[in-house]
């Protein structure tokens, strides 16, 4: 008797698990909120995190970044790196294809990457000007056909940098490597891009018609769905991805309660919710992927001097900030921890790359202010986030200035999305602010400060030549790093994370390193 009912106990058991496991669907519909509109999904010219979420789920680049941070297959299969790591052959998928059916060739590569470098498109494409002649062409010096980019057959690219650079394939995942279809994008007649109308698209995702990009005001959306022609190796799930730009301000003011209540799929969050959702049974993810410090706006006419910004630094007891959050680890300068060289952290043998505490950085405050036509240190407002250690910690920064800079200085607390929205329209002196790796290499961190990033964080023609120039080794990175401590503009104190969370109902929603949010396999209950 008692092995009947044991056996029918596991039955019921096993039911309930297999039931559990199915209750996940397939074919359902996700929803996203973006923080910044949308001018543009070409992905040679388009910029802003909006359009970069966007277009990481429309194409699909050589290579992937994935949510471990390791470089994964994308249109190519595999790659291969001479001795040296100056030239790669990209081997392709033969079964990639565009969303009008159209074969993706090495050419597409060959044409994206040389209109991303041509003057006529204008686009900012820095991380580019690796590739061997991409400067000399950029500049008008050279023709396309000197470019280091060469299609050696439909299905084979070789990419031929000025510079060895191992971590290459993983800058291959941004948007301006992606392809592009030369006949359709000529076709288009300079509307490629601009609408759903004018885009193919050769990822995971694509348009299902004219009007899946909605672009008028209060009513501004995006909808991509599975695209019935995408042959790589993730099998999609979703049938289809709705990004909100505009949407009831509600969901900024209680994201979590926006997560719980289903009407939005995956949010960034601060630490603080993503503890709050966790207890109201939304999935959370944890990237070490950050670094938190002091940011000065050095565009800001209170801040455009150099050895006045300086003070600011020097004047702070890093002891003390460290203390006002629990279980605070210090960063040893602006590389979070994902990044990595020669397969080791970044700071491994203990490098400590930010501005010292100086006690006589005062010293020479008068004469300083007798140069600038000041009669006191100006009053700068920090910007930071509405959480308990974000205000505890800006605090201190205005205690330590308080105490040595001869002012009072002011602090504003902000929504999440009212920060974002500040920092990437310029509109603030000083931010306790969050850097994100924007991938694994030590070079995606170092291009959140050039001139044409998105938020623009620095503007400093001898800092973007320098990145523009610069080897990829341990000595540069460290001479760019030092460059950026000259330049006082950001001040790295936490090691820190990023979190996300999906809403208690969805799963197989990732994020990378890289700030891509992959959809394919994400489901619903």
């Amino acid at each position: 008797m008692w092995k009947r009912l044991l056996c029918a106990a596991l039955c019921a058991l096993l039911c309930c698990l297999c039931s559990g496991c199915s209750s996940y669907k397939s074919d359902q519909t996700f929803t996203y909120l973006l923080s910044q509109n949308v001018t543009s999904l070409d992905p040679q010219t388009a910029s802003g995190s909006g359009a970069e979420t966007v277009i990481s789920s429309l194409f699909e680049g050589l290579c992937r970044i994935d949510d471990e941070g390791q470089v994964v297959p994308g249109v190519a299969k595999k790659w291969q790196a001479n001795e040296d790591s100056t030239q790669f052959t990209f081997s392709l998928r033969t079964n990639a294809q565009w969303s009008d059916g159209t074969p993706v060739t090495a050419q597409d590569f060959v044409f994206g990457i040389t209109r991303a470098l041509s003057s006529s498109t204008g686009t900012a494409a820095e991380e580019l000007m690796m590739i061997q002649n991409a400067a000399a062409f950029a500049n008008g010096e050279a023709d396309a056909s000197a470019l280091g980019v060469v299609a050696e057959d439909d299905h084979t690219l070789v990419i031929r940098l000025e510079e060895s650079n191992p971590d290459f394939p993983a800058l291959t995942a941004q948007a301006p490597f992606m392809p592009c279809n030369q006949a359709y994008f000529e076709a288009c007649t300079g509307h490629y891009g601009l609408s759903s109308e004018y885009l193919i698209t050769n990822g995971p995702f694509t348009f299902a018609n004219i009007y899946a990009w909605q672009t008028d005001s209060g009513k501004r959306s995006i909808t991509v769905t599975r695209s019935e022609t995408y042959r790589g190796d993730r099998e999609v799930q979703p049938s289809s991805i709705t990004f909100l730009i505009d949407y009831d301000s509600a969901l900024d003011t209680d994201p979590v309660g926006a997560l719980v209540s289903g009407q939005v799929d995956i949010l960034p969050l601060t630490e603080t919710q993503a503890t709050q959702a966790k207890e109201q049974g939304c999935g959370v993810m944890t990237l070490d992927d950050a670094v938190t410090g002091l940011l000065l706006n050095p565009q800001c006419d209170k801040l455009k001097d150099t050895t006045l910004r300086s003070l600011f630094f020097k004047t702070l007891t890093r002891t003390d900030l460290l203390a006002q959050r629990p279980n605070a680890v210090e960063a040893q300068g602006i590389m979070p921890v994902c990044v990595t060289l020669d397969g080791e952290p970044y700071y491994a043998q203990g490098t400590q790359a930010y501005t010292l505490q100086d006690s006589e950085a005062t010293q020479g405050l008068s004469s300083l202010l007798s140069q600038l036509d000041l009669e006191q240190v100006p009053s700068i407002t920090v910007i930071c986030l509405d959480d308990p250690w974000s205000v505890a910690v800006t605090n201190c920064f205005l205690s330590a200035w308080n105490a040595t800079l001869g002012n009072a200085f002011n602090l504003e607390r902000l929504s999440y999305s009212e920060f974002q929205s500040r920092i990437a329209s310029g509109d603030y002196e000083a931010a306790l602010y969050t850097l994100r790796a924007g991938g694994t290499t030590p070079y995606d961190v170092l291009r959140a400060f050039e001139s044409t990033a998105s938020p623009t964080l620095l503007q400093n023609d001898a800092y973007d030549q320098a990145l523009l120039s610069m080897e990829f080794d341990l000595a540069s990175y460290q001479e760019m790093e030092n460059l950026l401590m000259e330049n006082y503009v950001f001040y790295p104190i936490f090691q820190d994370q990023t979190y996300y969370a999906t809403n208690p109902d969805t799963q197989g929603i990732t994020v990378s390193p890289d700030q891509s949010i992959d959809f394919t396999n994400a489901r619903k209950r």
